[in-house]
């Protein structure tokens, strides 16, 4: 009778060590953090829509969230028909892409209010520098809105906060990862440089979105560059500090130009 060899036990794996809470750095770019800086955004700039930025004329908003009306209009989606208003499926669109982010990271529900806190403060200051580098360094007084000259200052602030919000979402949440894509899984471009190129190519791209061209046809030079500028500067945000904070500061920088710039009277 062969004799039986014997069955050798296997360790059990040692469970994972706990790595600890994640720091302010970590947490403020999670999707459900994120969401709870924007939310009171997107709601208060929804509100806006209806209430102070319509007329009999039409609703007053930005390109970028218009585009994206556009673009679900042109999938036959009817916001009406899902009991919603007319212009809120991008804000529909921006919570749900959030919302699976969160999903897929697998993360639990729960939100760090400090964290949130923290995030409105950096945002709020993150707005500075670029002001400071544009209007000072380079002598431009960028225009930050599509309000009409001599509005109604809470007008101009309502339509930056929606820049901050669609414009990102468009040029630098999607673009970067449609470039991002290309550039590392098509082309091969190794990283660094696959998310820097894309943050270039976002930034060219948010540049030539916004009017250029002056009183006389020509394209205002100086104005493209400071929104060049302006597009690494949100760009770089978003992939050191994640959208949370780019947004913020986005809007920031905007509400800082809009009340600089509001005629007196």
């Amino acid at each position: 009778m062969a004799a039986r060899t014997p069955r050798t036990r296997t360790k059990p794996r040692a469970a994972r060590p706990d790595a600890g809470p994640l720091s302010y750095w970590e947490r403020s770019k999670q999707p459900l953090e994120i969401l709870a800086l924007l939310v009171p955004l997107i709601v208060l700039y929804e509100i806006g829509l209806v209430r102070w930025l319509a007329s009999s004329q039409g609703v007053q908003t930005n390109d970028a969230h218009r585009a994206l009306v556009h673009l679900f209009e042109s999938f036959g989606m009817d916001p009406t028909r899902l009991g919603l208003p007319v212009l809120s499926l991008p804000a529909v669109a921006m919570v749900v892409v959030l919302l699976v982010l969160h999903v897929l990271s697998r993360k639990p529900w729960s939100v760090d209010l400090p964290t949130v806190a923290g995030m409105v403060v950096e945002g709020a200051l993150a707005g500075l520098p670029l002001y400071v580098l544009i209007r000072a360094v380079m002598g431009i007084a960028m225009m930050a809105t599509t309000a009409v000259p001599g509005a109604w200052l809470g007008d101009r602030i309502l339509i930056s906060i929606g820049a901050g919000l669609y414009e990102e979402f468009i040029f630098r949440m999607v673009a970067l990862l449609l470039l991002h894509s290309l550039l590392a899984d098509l082309l091969r471009i190794k990283e660094p440089w696959a998310t820097w190129v894309s943050v270039v190519l976002a930034a060219l791209a948010f540049a030539a979105y916004h009017p250029l061209r002056g009183a006389t046809g020509a394209i205002e030079w100086p104005v493209f560059a400071s929104l060049f500028v302006a597009g690494l500067y949100f760009g770089g945000l978003y992939v050191v500090r994640g959208f949370g904070i780019a947004v913020a500061a986005h809007a920031s920088y905007d509400i800082v130009v809009a009340a600089v710039s509001q005629p007196a009277g």
